[in-house]
């Protein structure tokens, strides 16, 4: 038996994923790439035939993934579509076999992870929620971040088909550890890329241009990624993120002041102004 009497983790042999968009795509290409053995399912036909063109499998079913797979990556939107892919009618939970595991990579409330966890457990399978963090690029370019939350053993024993696309695999703690991982991270994106924004324009407004002021930035003691990656960010997700953020501060009866205040900020901004300081 496994940890706290669970059944010894299945050997890693074919991988699933669920949700073959802009992130799981290219995910379920680099394994592919990998040598893995692939089977994956999206509700749109367009998204599985490039994967099954390179050699995946495709499946119809969320239970038709469990039956075949020993990890399934589920790479959807949101709390409602995970819970659906996990234990809804025909969801992996239906056919999933002792010792396999389920990683729940979209951001959901840490509850729901949990909720869900608990539900596996009782047919024996692990969930992992793992996050991710590098957007579309990073899943391009295979080297995500995950902040991820589950069983000790479970996060070792995917440590080989994670590395096929993430460079770094953050074990915070439990199962909801990673969103809480992941809503810290974002937290601290937006916030230097507003000051990021603030210090550039006033930089301009004493003469110095910002192509002449980053590269100084950069190396001084204010440093950060916003800055190294001037001009890859979308700001496709800011309000999100940091309502997420202050709703998980009020849950536990936290302030976040400079959070609070950031939202409306981020709301500001746009891509043409990060352009502009090009």
């Amino acid at each position: 038996m496994g940890e706290q009497g669970m059944p010894e983790i299945r050997p890693i042999g074919t991988v699933g994923v669920i949700g073959c968009g802009r992130m799981g795509q290219p995910i379920a290409g680099h394994l592919l790439d990998a040598g893995r053995d692939v089977v994956v399912l999206d509700p749109h036909a367009a998204a599985v035939e490039p994967l099954v063109a390179k050699g995946a499998r495709s499946a119809a079913t969320p239970a038709e993934v469990a039956a075949q797979a020993d990890v399934i990556l589920v790479i959807v939107v949101d709390d409602d579509q995970t819970r659906s892919v996990v234990s809804g009618e025909d969801g992996l939970l239906s056919t999933a076999r002792p010792g396999s595991i389920i990683v729940i990579c979209p951001s959901l409330n840490p509850r729901t992870c949990q909720e869900l966890a608990a539900e596996a457990e009782k047919v024996g399978v692990r969930v992992v929620d793992a996050p991710m963090v590098g957007g579309h690029r990073g899943a391009k370019d295979g080297n995500l971040t995950l902040m991820c939350g589950g069983p000790q053993d479970a996060i070792a024993a995917l440590a080989p088909v994670l590395s096929a696309f993430a460079t770094n695999v953050c074990h915070l703690g439990p199962v909801g550890a990673g969103r809480v991982g992941k809503t810290t991270n974002n937290m601290m994106l937006w916030a230097c890329l507003r000051i990021d924004v603030e210090a550039l324009r006033l930089a301009r407004a004493y003469g110095v241009e910002p192509g002449t002021m980053r590269p100084a930035m950069i190396v001084g003691s204010g440093g950060n990624v916003p800055l190294q990656k001037w001009g890859s960010h979308r700001l496709t997700w800011p309000a999100k993120d940091l309502e997420v953020a202050v709703a998980m501060a009020q849950e536990v009866g936290l302030e976040l002041r400079l959070t609070e205040l950031l939202g409306p900020l981020m709301a500001e901004l746009s891509v043409e102004d990060l352009s502009d300081l090009s």
